[in-house]
């Protein structure tokens, strides 16, 4: 079990030493940095627990035990930071982080700076004779992995709706990576609730294998987690929209055209009936003329600094007009393209990922399924139906 944890931590630091190097850090990356180091500690703890190295100075033992209370919170954290457009550090943010401080406290007040024999005899009662602090602590240690990973989930899922409203793409930006490891915690402490209870009531096998399967199944996670993390780009980038002089004009020459009725949906938008379809024209008007839904990495932000108004108004002469979002809207043009590229005879020298490709998709998985989703037919299907 010391080799594991010692692999562990040694992991935690290679990804630390990663990170520094990664390119324009954001708020989040810090926030994982940080995440890393506690688990890097926690694992370096369980190897010197193993090495007996606190037998031989007891006056360490315990430095990491809050930790764990900490690191369920940190990583909801990152989940909130990286899907938001504006990685801001909220205040509320300090409210989940009261249960560790309290148990910091307490220990600082009643342990850490006891002289050595007390605090080997506090370690003793506390394991022997535990009392509601150190029942309240596993209790936290316990729970906060699952209700935090939960909570993350409710997130993710709001997530992909985001994107979808201001994305022509999902790859690399749906987080999915992020997904599996949530479900992944989630089942790792049910499966540790199993080994406790199957080694402790029902001693099919020792304390010590158990807490060797819990190790193996966290050093995987902690693995995973800076892989994807240390990979994982900035889905909303900085800056905002100035529009030029140009499109300032058109915008005031809208402003001018009068009052009309709005959908009740977005009465508080500040955006008129006749203003909605003056967009929607100017927008088809735009995506026609410049085939703007070739390019792979396209935003709902691209085009609002084409047309110089704000992405919550293009969302919603797009949701309106057409009754998709953003993301269906772009996606039904690259396969009406896409249609007349795989009927081209002259394009049958290509694959078809080269043409899914040229139509602005950026994998082959996501062109079939969204192809499908339009058509009823895989690629492969709409050829050769055409052929009969």
């Amino acid at each position: 079990m010391a080799i594991i944890s010692l692999v562990g931590s040694v992991q935690a630091l290679f990804y630390l030493l990663l990170f520094q190097s990664k390119p324009k850090k954001s708020l989040s990356d810090y926030l994982l940095i940080l995440f890393t180091l506690l688990l890097g500690a926690i694992f370096f703890d369980q190897y010197l627990r193993n090495t007996n190295f606190y037998q031989l100075h007891p006056e360490y033992w315990g430095i990491t035990y809050c930790f764990p209370i900490i690191t369920a919170p940190l990583l909801y954290f990152y989940v909130v930071l990286i899907t938001q457009p504006e990685q801001k550090f909220k205040s509320w943010f300090w409210l989940l982080t009261i249960p560790f401080f309290v148990f910091l406290t307490y220990y600082l007040a009643n342990y850490y700076f006891l002289p050595i024999d007390k605090k080997t005899a506090f370690f003793h009662l506390a394991t022997t004779k535990p009392w509601a602090m150190i029942y309240a602590g596993e209790f936290f240690l316990v729970l906060s992995g699952p209700v935090y990973s939960v909570l993350g989930l409710f997130r993710l899922k709001r997530h992909i709706k985001n994107i979808e409203g201001n994305f022509s793409y999902t790859t690399g930006i749906d987080l999915i990576w992020l997904k599996t490891i949530l479900i992944a915690i989630i089942a790792v402490n049910v499966i540790g609730v199993l080994l406790n209870v199957l080694s402790d009531i029902y001693p099919l096998f020792t304390y010590q294998t158990s807490d060797n399967i819990m190790h193996s199944l966290n050093v995987l996670l902690i693995f995973f987690i800076g892989y994807y993390g240390f990979k994982q780009a900035l889905i909303y980038p900085a800056g905002k929209a100035k529009p030029d002089q140009m499109q300032k004009e058109q915008f005031a020459e809208i402003q001018l055209l009068g009052n009309s009725e709005t959908t009740p949906k977005y009465t508080k938008s500040g955006l008129q009936k006749n203003e909605v379809d003056i967009y929607y024209s100017s927008l088809i008007q735009l995506i026609d003329s410049e085939k703007l839904f070739l390019d792979s990495r396209l935003s709902i932000k691209t085009i609002a600094d084409k047309l110089g108004m704000s992405v919550n108004h293009l969302s919603q002469v797009i949701n309106q007009q057409s009754g998709k979002n953003f993301f269906k809207f772009i996606n039904e043009y690259r396969v009406e393209e896409a249609k007349k590229l795989l009927l081209d005879q002259s394009n049958q020298k290509y694959t078809i990922l080269a043409i899914a490709y040229d139509c602005g998709f950026n994998s082959k998985s996501s062109f079939n399924t969204i192809f499908k989703q339009y058509t009823g037919k895989t690629p492969s299907d709409f050829i050769e139906n055409s052929k009969n």
